[in-house]
């Protein structure tokens, strides 16, 4: 019959095999790290993508677990399988029951009750501790100082390719400039951990106009428009 303790019930619900409560808290910690690793790569992509911000060679910062100490206080009750209790013992041997039997430990809040509730072989208050250290932050140093394989110009060349709404009329004084007289600047960057050019086309005297922006990867020198507004 199920019992109707609610005490139990809540010792019961709250009962999982130590390795999930590990696994549990890793995979949290995990989440909490690619969080805050998509965070600098998107910041990284709008400084990037930013006329002003992209001048200064700014890197986005990352930031990491050093390391993760955690304490858990928490019963654990060790139990087992007697399905195969019956077989009899070998003289001298290792018992083909104990070969059979399958242990596991099973991390229950600290209460008294449990003792009433689960059929266990022993049982102690204890504290665990687990110490998760991280590998080294993902970034290169050979990838961030190797050169790039394309120059400025075949960079642009490629940009001007893709198909972008990029303006190249030009004025008298050989400024690039739309039928409505505002006049564009046109901007280069490469990003060397990401191993990807930024080219960056917008009017600085009017804020209004969408900045364009293409991205060409270095290694396989081919473009895609990035959709951006000023």
């Amino acid at each position: 019959m199920a019992t109707t303790d609610p005490l139990a019930n809540a010792v019961e619900t709250f009962s999982a095999p130590i390795e999930s409560l590990i696994i549990a808290l890793g995979q949290g910690i995990a989440q909490a790290q690619q969080d805050m690793d998509r965070n600098s790569i998107k910041t990284q992509l709008a400084i990037d993508t930013d006329p002003v911000l992209s001048q200064y060679g700014l890197q986005a910062t990352w930031y990491q677990f050093p390391s993760v100490n955690m304490q858990l206080k928490m019963s654990l009750s060790i139990t087992q399988d007697n399905t195969q209790a019956s077989q009899p013992n070998t003289p001298h041997a290792v018992s083909p029951v104990l070969l059979s039997q399958r242990f596991r430990l099973i991390a229950q809040p600290l209460s008294a009750s449990f003792q009433n509730q689960f059929n266990y072989d022993a049982q102690a208050a204890t504290q665990v501790n687990v110490t998760i250290v991280p590998v080294p932050a993902p970034k290169s140093g050979d990838q961030v100082t190797t050169p790039p394989q394309m120059t400025p110009a075949s960079v642009q060349a490629v940009a001007l390719k893709s198909g972008a709404p990029f303006v190249t009329t030009t004025n008298a004084q050989g400024q690039t400039v739309d039928a409505a007289g505002n006049v564009y600047t046109m901007a280069i960057n490469f990003n060397g951990a990401a191993r990807v050019w930024y080219v960056l086309q917008y009017a600085p005297s009017n804020a209004a106009i969408p900045t364009v922006v293409v991205a060409v990867d270095d290694a396989t020198q081919t473009a895609s428009i990035i959709s951006t507004t000023a």
